[in-house]
């Protein structure tokens, strides 16, 4: 058998086992997205294959159609993987019903240079919108111990990630919304990335953020007696936006200035807290990372 009849056995076989879970939904259609840089792999595949053609190591040319047969299944892997919700081309959607054994929330969202906006409460435990043109997240969602816990994490635009990207007026975001009654324990890890927090309305008690070169908008609430939050961003911008309701204690000595002006009290161990903190039925405390670009502090 000559390594050119091996090659396309391979390419043909590797197809039609794509469509196949394509059409049983068991991975969606991103791969054609990455097929164009595949076809650049392909080639420089098929030309080392004639080189060693017909000589001493004639092996290499039939392992070069193996390579081709790993690569593309490492694509389908980064970028397929997780059925039509994870479509490339197309607005999809995710959705996690509230089950009353559910006490708790612990939500990982890991999203890069991906847009986010959480607002809104509903009665569902998750509900998520993700932007057509946008990489899905991929999503492990489980429970035990009354406590939900949901990652989800930006998918890798491939192996070869980068080398083309669609560029359209339209958003690239994801946009969810959380239970009204959970109390909800949220990490978020993101950079270069606009992020708009609007927890008014959920049941937020915990907040860690890490985000660099961002955009951060957070609003909180007052439906939860005790709240930490923790932001940390090198060159990112903050807007904070507290109820006027609440006692509110920043630590951020290198804002010290900036708050004593806002009328927050050096409660030392570089915090600040607002009049009467320890008698407030809620309670906010703010961790600042001194890297920040600028911090703005504005209460509603």
């Amino acid at each position: 058998m000559s390594p050119a009849r091996f090659r396309w056995g391979i390419i043909l076989i590797q197809l039609g086992i794509l469509i196949l879970l394509a059409n049983l939904d068991v991975i969606n259609y991103n791969f054609l997205f990455e097929a164009v840089v595949f076809l650049a792999v392909v080639l420089i595949m098929v030309g080392i294959e004639k080189i060693f053609t017909k000589s001493r190591l004639q092996i290499i040319s039939y392992l070069t159609s193996i390579g081709i047969l790993v690569i593309g299944f490492l694509i389908v892997y980064n970028t397929s993987i997780g059925g039509r919700e994870g479509s490339f081309w197309s607005e999809t959607t995710y959705r996690q019903d509230l089950e009353p054994e559910v006490r708790r929330l612990q939500a990982v969202l890991d999203f890069d240079d991906i847009g986010l906006t959480v607002r809104d409460v509903g009665d569902d435990l998750i509900y998520g919108r993700f932007d057509e043109f946008t990489s899905k997240p991929r999503i492990i969602y489980n429970l035990q111990d009354s406590i939900a816990r949901v990652t989800m994490t930006k998918v890798s635009s491939g192996l070869l990630g980068g080398a083309i990207t669609i560029d359209t007026d339209k958003p690239r975001d994801w946009y969810l919304r959380f239970s009204d009654s959970i109390p909800i324990d949220l990490e978020c890890y993101g950079e270069d990335s606009d992020i708009h927090l609007n927890m008014s309305t959920s049941r937020l008690e915990r907040l860690e953020l890490d985000a660099d070169e961002s955009v951060i908008y957070l609003k909180l609430g007052d439906l939860q007696p005790q709240v930490n939050i923790s932001v940390r961003g090198d060159d990112s911008s903050l807007k904070l936006r507290v109820p006027e309701n609440v006692g509110l204690k920043i630590f951020g000595e290198d804002y010290s200035s900036y708050l004593t002006r806002l009328g927050l009290i050096d409660s030392g161990g570089g915090s600040f807290v607002n009049e009467g903190f320890d008698t407030l039925a809620t309670q906010i405390e703010v961790d600042l990372d001194h890297r920040l670009k600028s911090f703005i502090l504005d209460f509603f």
